[in-house]
């Protein structure tokens, strides 16, 4: 759609020109005599100038017409760069899907669904909540399903049917067209997506929760070697390639096992696993958040938002001869409050304060630390295959393919 709308600034010079052009000859063609005494028999002699000047005009009409055209023709192309330099920014994810070859294989296809419909899952992803309706539990219709990058290589349609008939945790409605959860979401998820909620769950996963980093580069395969790495280690509720703002891939996971005792046991692991002959670092997704928070409150990492170090609280400066104590005004004399910054070594209260006050984190809905350097702009959007992939950028807005 955009780039059929015409740029203004490319309407605006044609829109003018044609404008004056019909102005000017309206006033050629209708110009009547000003002077009574003169002759009719004399207006033939001005009429070759009148011929000339509309000529003039209506060529100069034609050229600003040929710039005008050309401006708009080059300002689609530019929206057309600007559109696919933006959309190249926008998703840095080199997952291929499409790498998987076809099957039918009933407990693969049961894997992925029942994926989709988990507490791992449901709740942090915005478009398929929105379909189940949260604790309404509305059926999916398989169709939809099917048509998701990690679904398609699922063929024939009636294998994914035949499948889920076994399902533990899904039923199949609608003469086997849609599926559900055979237990809702508790009674207290609205139909509406709420952060706060995703949390509850999230807090329920960071115990069986680990962080590795050490994974190098993205390819094609990655998100698939790196699930096939830690299904050895499983069960695994969920693989979440770490990325930034763009989709780059930072090299580093959160993983969900089905336990904590699982979970504990990865971590107990010696000596530990490597990745491609490399050694990862691992630690407790609980340790990695608690870190990060330590580091914010250090001032070693700024948090994303919020006032950075130093930053004022109540709008004033507070520095020498300031605002102090509450932004309370200082009413002493300056020799005094001089006196008493020399003896606190030109520290005001606020400094003091912010020694002994715990910083304020910001957290994103999975509970991890957000620092300016993962903050994710906003109206920035994942494409709804990061969902079926379990990657997690660290703020995102979910959107339909």
């Amino acid at each position: 759609m955009a780039e059929e709308q015409k740029p203004v600034a490319a309407q605006a010079p044609n829109a003018e020109a044609e404008k004056d052009v019909q102005n000017v000859l309206a006033e050629l063609k209708d110009e009547a005599p000003t002077n009574g005494s003169e002759k009719k028999e004399d207006a033939p002699a001005d009429e070759p100038k009148q011929d000339d000047e509309e000529a003039r005009i209506v060529a100069a009409a034609a050229k600003l017409g040929e710039q005008s055209e050309k401006a708009e023709r080059d300002a689609k192309s530019e929206n057309r760069q600007q559109d696919f330099r933006g959309r190249r920014r926008a998703n840095q994810s080199k997952f291929d899907p499409s790498a998987q070859e076809e099957t039918n294989d009933p407990v693969e296809i049961r894997k992925q669904v029942e994926f989709y419909f988990s507490d791992s899952n449901l709740p942090m992803d915005k478009f398929l909540f929105s379909k189940v309706g949260g604790s309404k539990n509305n059926a999916v219709p398989l169709e939809l399903l099917h048509s998701f990058k990690r679904m398609r290589r699922f063929q024939p349609f009636s294998a994914i049917v035949e499948a889920l008939k076994t399902s533990e945790t899904l039923e199949l409605t609608d003469n086997e067209t849609s599926v559900r959860r055979k237990v809702p979401l508790p009674e207290s998820v609205k139909d509406t997506h709420d952060p706060s909620v995703v949390k509850v769950f999230e807090d329920k996963a960071m115990a069986r929760s680990i962080y590795a980093k050490g994974f190098g580069e993205e390819h094609s395969t990655t998100q698939l070697d790196i699930e096939a790495f830690f299904a050895s280690y499983g069960p695994i509720n969920a693989i979440r390639l770490r990325r930034t703002a763009d989709k780059h891939f930072k090299g580093s996971v959160f993983v969900e096992f089905e336990s904590e005792e699982k979970q504990k046991a990865f971590l107990d692991l010696d000596p530990k696993p490597q990745w491609k002959g490399q050694d990862l670092l691992i630690k407790s997704k609980k340790e990695y958040c608690d870190e990060k928070v330590a580091d914010i409150e250090a001032g070693r990492i700024k948090p994303s938002g919020g006032r950075g170090r130093g930053g004022s609280r109540g709008g004033s400066r507070g520095g020498r001869g300031g605002n102090r104590r509450d932004n309370r005004r200082d009413n002493r004399d300056w020799r005094e409050r001089r006196a008493d910054d020399q003896k606190r070594g030109f520290k005001n209260d606020r400094d003091r304060d912010q020694k002994n006050e715990r910083r304020e984190v910001q957290k994103d809905s999975r509970g991890v630390p957000v620092v300016q350097s993962t903050a994710e702009p906003t109206g920035q959007k994942r494409s709804r295959e990061d969902e079926a992939n379990g990657e997690h950028p660290a703020k995102k807005v979910d959107s339909k393919e």
